[in-house]
């Protein structure tokens, strides 16, 4: 921790840090993240930090908070991955409830772990109110069942009314589920995500027809020109067959 600690603080050249299968202790941890802070906050910033495999059974809840403020502490977008940890729910809870306070992270591996189904229901719900996270990998997380991938559907691509759709995040692009949602929020602008969603959920409930227009109802008149223009140029000049198909 020392020499890292050294290196960090010395060269301003590096950007990207990660340790693989090295057990760090919380006072480890401690002198990292203070590190990172430190180098952030002279405006050298540190982009990525990836700590695989280095915690046996889960990272306590202090030193993941560490972790999660100090790799965010930016006004640069982030990158963390905490890949095989050995974490399940008590760190899910922690998660969940940073994800919710919409921090600068782009991206977020959580790959090889012990979530849940349960677990997912947390992290989903976080999705609701965050905007920066366009990449989060579940890979590898076998107790993640159908249940949980319903719940990770519902957040990005919710279909109980198109107005439920329209307010679904439509940044984050999930990976690594058993039944792949990836082909949701594949788009790096939000608004194409938004309504090719938004077509989809017309076209996939219409039997008979181009559209189903009764998913109109409750539309302002003067509105359904500009959603069915958004539609005809958001979505049929393009292959979205994998949207209607999951």
């Amino acid at each position: 921790a020392d020499f890292a600690k050294k290196v960090l603080q010395s060269n301003h050249f590096i950007t990207e840090v990660g340790f693989g299968e090295i057990k760090f202790s919380q006072e480890t941890v401690k002198a990292l993240c203070g590190a990172i802070k430190s180098r952030n906050a002279g405006g050298q910033f540190i982009k990525i930090l990836a700590l695989r495999n280095c915690f046996d059974g889960g990272i306590d809840t202090h030193t993941l908070k560490m972790i999660l403020t100090s790799i965010t502490a930016i006004r640069q977008d982030a990158i963390l991955n905490l890949n095989y940890n050995g974490m399940s729910s008590r760190e899910a809870a922690v998660i969940a409830r940073f994800l919710t306070s919409n921090p600068r992270l782009k991206q977020l591996e959580i790959d090889g772990n012990r979530f849940n189904d349960a677990d997912v229901a947390l992290l989903a719900d976080a999705l609701s109110s965050n905007t920066h996270l366009t990449n989060f990998s579940v890979c590898g997380n076998s107790e993640i069942k159908e249940n949980g991938r319903l719940a990770f559907l519902r957040a990005v691509f919710d279909v109980s009314s198109l107005s439920s759709c329209a307010a679904s995040n439509h940044t984050c692009r999930l990976r690594g589920l058993e039944r792949d949602i990836s082909a949701l929020n594949r788009k790096k602008k939000s608004f194409c995500n938004k309504w090719r969603k938004i077509f989809a959920m017309l076209a996939l409930s219409c039997e008979d027809s181009f559209i189903n227009t009764s998913l109109l109802r409750g539309v302002p008149s003067q509105l359904i020109p500009l959603m069915l223009d958004k539609c005809k140029t958001r979505f049929i000049h393009h292959d979205n067959h994998r949207l209607t198909d999951i």
